[in-house]
């Protein structure tokens, strides 16, 4: 059952992903956006995503709220990984590393103030 739980959240980040990058086509269909413009509004969607994963993900701890952002941000760092691989869009340099790093420490940030505003 624990791990149906992870599933869970694999699975809605995959829905989250695709939901988000559908209607940033259809955004990018009508209005004409740049690639560098694109990348920031995808990095801005997946770390707002991330925080809210990880403030509720606080909200139901009991403590240790470090921890758990931990977990759940290498849980969707792995999930982007395995995604990047299977899609042969894998290259592993210093602004994929820094991209994975902001969604880690994001989902720390958001279980931190998940279990501050619990209390």
């Amino acid at each position: 059952m624990k791990y149906l739980k992870k599933f869970k959240d694999i699975i809605s980040l995959l829905i989250f992903i695709i939901i988000f990058v559908s209607i940033l086509s259809i955004f990018n269909l009508i209005i004409d956006i740049s690639p560098q413009i694109s990348k920031i509004i995808c990095l801005l969607g997946i770390s707002l995503y991330c925080f809210t994963i990880g403030f509720k993900k606080g909200n139901k701890a009991e403590n240790k709220a470090y921890k758990i952002g931990l977990k759940t941000g290498l849980i969707i760092i792995l999930t982007l990984y395995v995604l990047s691989i299977l899609t042969g869009s894998f290259q592993l340099n210093l602004s994929k590393i820094i991209y994975y790093l902001i969604l880690v420490i994001v989902t720390i940030f958001g279980s931190i103030i998940g279990i501050n505003k619990k209390h």
